[in-house]
């Protein structure tokens, strides 16, 4: 029998997990709501970073200690080289901005890794949910489906939906759209299906941010989800449905940009776009000529400039290459710090997502979207999306768990008789 303290301890401890799970599906569910900043998912963030800890439902493993320890270098960097920035109190804003978001992922790191099979799942379907949140306001507003939306939701005709830029909006749908592929590949039926459903607004929405970065981000990523799905796989039921499911994918993401292509406003913007010889990126003022003054700069200045300077002083703009601001920003130190730490991150995603386990498929979808995403900061700045804190703090935490058994039920080795897995062996 349980004395009435040990009944009590026991309460608290149902009532700790549950009210941890409800604060992070909350800060993910509104982690796609950023009309600006701080956001309301900062401050639901900030509850986690707080509360999770004192809760107990967190465990700090290596891997994320050590790129926490990383990210606070690289911001310290940052702040001893914001004395060279000709806007000290932004530089020093920015730095501690950045410091924030690795605080968020290390604790969300934590909170999965305590338990990752559910957690995990809860962050990825609270991550799917809110993108398709942002999506039904970007389609809403870009079909002027309800009045004033589309001067709410658009941005230079572009579908940005609940966020402020349409190229965020863009990359944030790469590792929903990754997800939602995942579960149609390894899922029963039903959950096929439903997934299925999920992934054509997305790809709507994704094609209607005309973000070209974004567009090469989510298929780098399903790419690599697809390599990883074929070496990992065990039945020859999941070849058929990966199969079907590719086949069936490329044939519905041409159709539907075949579609949406048939309105005119969208088939101008979509030809301008797709072409690289536009004023913004070629021309020592363009994107190009930006990232060529980064470069020399950064050759120059082994402490950096301070962050902001290049686009005060020596560009209209950032260099549109996160990797370079990096330099920039925190000096050589601090730029090579944040690329291990983002490499690091990649590497042991696609590297665990090869094992067999109960959390391989936890490594696949976050190791091949976060893939994505580090790619993209080639040519943008993503050192303050939100989404890439979260993927990496899915990386982060599963590396750091405890691997549970698997459930004899859920071996990829059984035989299995889901409809799906029959019409997919027939075709």
């Amino acid at each position: 029998m349980l004395t009435e303290t040990q009944a009590l301890i026991s309460g608290w401890t149902i009532n700790a997990r549950t009210l941890a799970g409800v604060i992070v599906a909350a800060a993910i569910g509104a982690s796609t709501i950023v009309f600006s900043e701080p956001a309301i998912a900062d401050a639901l963030m900030a509850v986690v970073i707080v509360v999770l800890p004192v809760l107990g439902t967190v465990r700090f493993g290596k891997m994320a200690l050590l790129n926490f320890a990383i990210w606070a270098a690289v911001v310290a960097l940052g702040i001893a080289a914001s004395g060279m920035s000709v806007t000290l109190d932004t530089a020093i804003k920015h730095q501690l901005v950045t410091l924030f978001l690795a605080g968020g992922a290390f604790v969300l790191a934590g909170y999965i890794a305590a338990d990752p099979l559910p957690r995990i799942m809860l962050v990825f379907w609270c991550y799917v949910a809110a993108c398709l949140v942002a999506t039904a306001a970007a389609l809403a507003g870009y079909f002027n489906l309800v009045p004033s939306a589309f001067d709410l939701f658009t941005n230079y005709g572009r579908a940005r939906g609940t966020f402020k830029d349409p190229n965020v909006y863009g990359a944030a749908l790469g590792p929903a759209i990754t997800f939602a592929v995942w579960i149609m590949l390894r899922e029963p039926a039903k959950r096929a299906y439903v997934a299925a459903f999920i992934v054509l607004p997305l790809v709507i929405g994704l094609l209607l941010s005309f973000s070209r970065g974004a567009w090469i981000s989510a298929i780098i990523s399903v790419a690599i989800l697809g390599v990883l799905t074929m070496l990992t796989s065990r039945r020859k039921t999941d070849f058929h449905r990966l199969g079907v499911v590719s086949i069936a994918g490329v044939v519905a993401a041409a159709l539907a940009l075949f579609a949406v292509l048939q309105v005119e406003q969208v088939r101008s913007l979509f030809s301008e776009r797709a072409s690289l010889d536009q004023s913004y990126d070629a021309g020592p003022e363009g994107r190009f000529g930006g990232q060529e003054k980064a470069r020399n700069l950064i050759l120059e200045n082994p402490f950096g400039i301070g962050t902001h300077t290049f686009r005060e002083k020596y560009h209209h703009e950032e260099p549109h290459n996160v990797y370079l601001s990096q330099f920039l920003n925190a000096g050589w130190l601090g730029g090579m710090l944040y690329a291990i730490s983002v490499l690091a991150t990649v590497v042991i995603g696609l590297r665990a997502a090869r094992f067999n386990g109960a959390l391989q498929g936890g490594f696949v979808v976050a190791g091949a979207a976060f893939a994505g995403v580090a790619f993209e900061g080639f040519v943008i700045d993503s050192d303050h999306w939100r989404h890439f804190f979260i993927v990496m703090a899915c990386v982060w935490g599963l590396a750091d768990a405890r691997a549970p058994d698997i459930d004899p039920s859920r071996r990829r080795d059984d035989p299995v008789d889901e409809a799906f897995d029959e019409a997919a062996a027939q075709a």
